[in-house]
C-alpha cells in the first residue's frame, strides 16, 4: 500500500489559499450579491417617487414658444391684387399655470400611499439583506462542517494505513492471520473511498459559497472560523415581542393595510368636487414684408393676452361606479387585515417551533459532544489493544465505526445548533443587528 496515498488523493489541500473569515464572507456577499443590488435600485426608485409633486400637490407650469416664417410669390399670379413677394414672420409665446387647489384630500392620501410604498420597498431590501446574511452564514458553516468531516475521515484513513503496515509486518513474520490482514485492508479501502467522496462534498460546498459571494466558483479559501457553538439563552416572551415589532414580513403586511386605507381615502375623494385654477399669458408678434411697399405701411403687429379661470368640477352620478369602487377597496382592506393576522400567526408558530428546536439542539449538542469524547477515548484504547493482540481487527472495526459516526453526529449537532440560532435571529428581525455588532467587535 502506497504510504503517500493521502497526499496523492488530495494534493490541493497542500497549497496555501486565501484566508476567509465568516465576517469577510458576509461583507463580500453584501457587496456582490445581485439580489441586493436589484433591491437597492428598486428602493431608490420608490424613494425618488415619494414626493409632493407625484402626489399632485404642486402646480404644473408650461412654457412654449414658436417662430414661423413664410414666403408667398404673387408676382406671377394674374388674379392677385398685390403682385409682389410677400414675406411674413410670426413669433408666439405662451405661459400656462395649472394648480389643483382641492380634490377631496386625495393629495394627502396619494402622498401617504407613496410613503407606504417606499416603506415596503425598504423592508423588501432589508429582507433581501437578511436572507443573504442567513444564506452566507449557513453556506460558510456548511463548508466548515464538510471540512471537519473530511479531516475526521482523513485521520481514520491515516491510522488505518499505519495499522495495515503494522499488520502486514506481523503477517509476514507469521504472528498474524490473513483474515485480520484482509479485514484491516478492507476497512482502509472503504474509509479511503468515503474520504474521496467527502472531499467532493467539501469542494462542492465551497463552490456554492463562491456563487453566493459573486466569486469564481473555483476560488480556493482557507476558512479561519469554526462553527459558532455559543449557547445563547433566550426568553421566549422577549423573542415574541421582538418578532411582532421587527419581523420584516409582518411589517410589510402592516403597510399593505395602510395602502388599503389610502385607497379608501382616494375612493372617497372622488365624491368631492375638484377645485382648480388655470392662468397664463400669450404673446404674439407678426411682421409682414412686402416688396416696394415696405416703407409705405406699418408691417408689424404685437399683442399680449392674459387669462385666468377658476373651475369647480363635481361628478353627480356615474352609474354607481364610484360607490362600487369604494365598496371593493373597503373589502380589500378587510382582506389585508385578515392576511396580517394570518401572517402573524404563521410567523409566531415558526418562532415557537424554531425556539423549541433550538432548545432541543442545545441538549443534543451537549450529549453528542460527550459521546464523541467517549468514543474517541475508546477508539484510542482499542487501537493500543489491537497492537498488543488483545482484541481482533473485527472488534476494532466496530469500535472505529462508532467513533466515526459519533464524530459526524457531534459535528452535525454543532451545525444544527448554529442553524437554529441564526433562524431565531432571522425571525425576530435581529440578524442584521447581530452582524453589525459582531462587525464592530472585530474592528
Amino acid at each position: 500500500m502506497n504510504k503517500y496515498i493521502i497526499l496523492l488523493l488530495f494534493p490541493n489541500l497542500l497549497f496555501a489559499q486565501n484566508e476567509l473569515s465568516l465576517m469577510d464572507a458576509i461583507k463580500i456577499g453584501l457587496q456582490e450579491n445581485y439580489e441586493i443590488q436589484i433591491s437597492e435600485k428598486n428602493q431608490k426608485i420608490n424613494q425618488i417617487n415619494n414626493n409632493w409633486a407625484n402626489a399632485g400637490a404642486l402646480p404644473t407650469i408650461n412654457l412654449s414658444a414658436k417662430k414661423e416664417e413664410a414666403l408667398s410669390d404673387q408676382t406671377k399670379n394674374p388674379t392677385s391684387f398685390m403682385p409682389y413677394e410677400l414675406r411674413s414672420e410670426a413669433i408666439n409665446g405662451n405661459a400656462n399655470v395649472s394648480w389643483t387647489l382641492f380634490n377631496g384630500f386625495a393629495i394627502r392620501a396619494n402622498k401617504a400611499k407613496l410613503q407606504n410604498i417606499e416603506e415596503i420597498s425598504n423592508n423588501n431590501a432589508t429582507l433581501t439583506i437578511e436572507n443573504t446574511i442567513q444564506g452566507i452564514i449557513l453556506q460558510y458553516y456548511n463548508c466548515v462542517l464538510q471540512k471537519e468531516r473530511f479531516e475526521l475521515l482523513q485521520k481514520v484513513v491515516k491510522l488505518a494505513k499505519n495499522r495495515l503496515e503494522y499488520q502486514q509486518t506481523k503477517y509476514d513474520i507469521g504472528v498474524s492471520s490473513r483474515i485480520d490482514l484482509l479485514q484491516i485492508e478492507n476497512a482502509m479501502l472503504t474509509d479511503s473511498s468515503n474520504l474521496i467522496m467527502q472531499q467532493l462534498n467539501y469542494t462542492n460546498s465551497v463552490k456554492n459559497l463562491n456563487l453566493t459571494l459573486g466569486k469564481d466558483v473555483d476560488t480556493k479559501w482557507t476558512l479561519t472560523d469554526g462553527i459558532d457553538t455559543e449557547i445563547r439563552l433566550f426568553n421566549y416572551e422577549d423573542l415574541k415581542s421582538s418578532t411582532l415589532a421587527n419581523n420584516t414580513n409582518i411589517k410589510n403586511q402592516y403597510y399593505n393595510i395602510q395602502l388599503a386605507k389610502q385607497d379608501i381615502l382616494l375612493s372617497k375623494a372622488a365624491f368631492y368636487p375638484m377645485v382648480s385654477v388655470n392662468s397664463g399669458a400669450a404673446y404674439n408678434k407678426s411682421t409682414y414684408d412686402i416688396e416696394e411697399l415696405a416703407n409705405e405701411m406699418d408691417n408689424t403687429g404685437k399683442s399680449i393676452n392674459y387669462f385666468a379661470n377658476f373651475s369647480v368640477n363635481y361628478r353627480l352620478f356615474n352609474g354607481g361606479k364610484l360607490y362600487n369602487t369604494l365598496r371593493k377597496v373597503k373589502v380589500q382592506k378587510e382582506v389585508n387585515e385578515l392576511q396580517y393576522e394570518k401572517i402573524k400567526r404563521e410567523v409566531l408558530l415558526q418562532l415557537s417551533l424554531t425556539n423549541d428546536k433550538y432548545n432541543s439542539r442545545i441538549t443534543a449538542f451537549s450529549l453528542n459532544q460527550k459521546a464523541f469524547k467517549i468514543a474517541e477515548t475508546n477508539y484510542n484504547l482499542a487501537t493500543d489493544k489491537q497492537k498488543r493482540g488483545t482484541i481482533n481487527s473485527f472488534m476494532l472495526r466496530d469500535i472505529e465505526i462508532v467513533y466515526i459516526n459519533s464524530g459526524i453526529n457531534a459535528q452535525q449537532s454543532a451545525y444544527n445548533l448554529m442553524e437554529s440560532k441564526i433562524a431565531l435571529l432571522k425571525i425576530t428581525g435581529g440578524i442584521i443587528q447581530d452582524f453589525n455588532q459582531q462587525f464592530l467587535l472585530k474592528h
